[in-house]
């Protein structure tokens, strides 16, 4: 071979994930980044083709190989961010800073990267490498409806799938499952002056307390079944509202939370079960309770035994030189969608995201290309390759 493995090019990955960071994406507008990445994209020779389920937000699926009967590995990575502003990218102190730079524009750098270590090393792959780039991600403004969509018309075939963020130091085997929740309480008539409402009228925020109760009450009884590597499922209150003067009787109580559910769950059973209990309260209380849950993703589990995870670990632990245990999430990414529509493991690596959705976000250089050496080697070790 003409190039060790493990030889990347830091400075085309710092330029390329500066490039990418530098054209703005908040969910809801991701041509412009998905305009170059493609270009870019076909600069290291892939094939790719385009969709665009909805306007502006496009989904990119870009091929790199042959298929000689090899297997196929399917990375992702979305390239919109969530709607804060930020400083200018900089490099700075061994970290490239910028809104995209860990979530997760560094990430597709780090794939393109993958790509020239591949070709660099004289590897030969017997199958391919694809990238799914979706632009609907960040909730609430994205929940998944691109990437969804493209699972749901487009024929995608592959044998394991990385998503190319968090799980940098342990192996995610299993997600809960998450929808977002907005309850409405509402009462007949207008809001009142307290002296002047007719007894017995129910009050919106009395409702909003029994209705935490509940969810309170629900919570204890999910602490009966353990998850298997997670803990708990769990309902989560994170906003109440109601009234807007001290002495005015309002007529509507709001609720916004999020629900996380058991990976074997389906949405449409925590569904049933969130409208049975407030239709109950509703009839009790006399008011109007209105939910509006929304699925962000489904949960997933894949098999610990499976050769992508044993794969991965040595790759990892190759290159990282950690221990790189199997765990499961609370948290939600892709996985879940790309696990559930192709049925097959669905793993995560990417840098470290101690920063993403922060104020100030950045990307440790050196984690850009530990994750570029993991890519590397694991496409070799699961492709069955030598490695050196």
């Amino acid at each position: 071979m003409s190039a060790q493995l493990d030889q990347v090019n830091i400075d085309r990955v710092i330029r390329d994930t500066l490039e990418l960071v530098r054209i703005p994406s908040k969910t809801g507008n991701s041509k412009d980044v998905a305009d170059r990445l493609e270009q870019m994209l076909k600069e290291v020779g892939c094939s790719v083709e385009r969709y665009e389920f909805y306007p502006n937000n496009p989904t990119l699926v870009a091929v790199y190989g042959e298929d000689h009967g090899g297997k196929t590995i399917l990375f992702n990575g979305h390239m919109d961010v969530i709607p804060l502003d930020h400083a200018e990218p900089e490099v700075r102190d061994g970290r490239i800073y910028g809104r995209g730079t860990n979530d997760m524009k560094g990430s597709l750098a780090c794939f393109l990267e993958t790509i020239r270590v591949l070709q660099e090393s004289g590897t030969v792959l017997p199958g391919r490498l694809m990238l799914v780039s979706n632009s609907l991600h960040e909730s609430p403004g994205g929940r998944g409806e691109d990437l969804i969509a493209l699972t749901e018309r487009v024929p995608l075939k592959a044998d394991a799938v990385v998503v190319m963020e968090g799980a940098t130091t342990e192996c995610t085997v299993a997600q809960l499952g998450s929808a977002t929740f907005e309850i409405t309480i509402e009462r007949d008539g207008e809001p009142s002056h307290q002296l002047h409402t007719a007894p017995g009228t129910p009050h919106p925020i009395s409702v909003a307390a029994e209705v935490v109760a509940l969810l309170d009450r629900w919570n204890v009884e999910l602490e009966n079944d353990y998850i298997e590597d997670i803990g708990y499922a769990s309902y989560f209150v994170g906003s109440i509202h109601s009234g807007q003067f001290y002495n005015q009787m309002p007529n509507k109580a709001e609720i916004v939370g999020v629900r996380r559910y058991n990976p074997v769950q389906k949405y449409e059973e925590v569904e049933s079960i969130m409208r049975g209990g407030l239709d109950e309260l509703a009839a009790r209380f006399g008011v109007r309770i209105k939910l509006d849950l929304k699925k962000v993703r489904d949960g997933y589990r894949l098999d610990k035994d499976s050769e992508a995870v044993a794969a991965l670990r040595r790759a990892v632990v190759a290159v990282r030189n950690v221990e790189f245990p199997s765990v499961g999430k609370k948290l939600v990414t892709d996985a879940g969608i790309l696990a559930n529509a192709l049925g097959v493991p669905a793993l995560c690596h990417g840098p470290d995201q101690l920063t993403a959705h922060g104020d100030v976000e950045y990307v440790e250089i050196r984690e850009l290309e530990l994750t570029v050496q993991v890519y590397a080697r694991f496409v070799r070790e699961f492709m069955g390759l030598q490695t050196k």
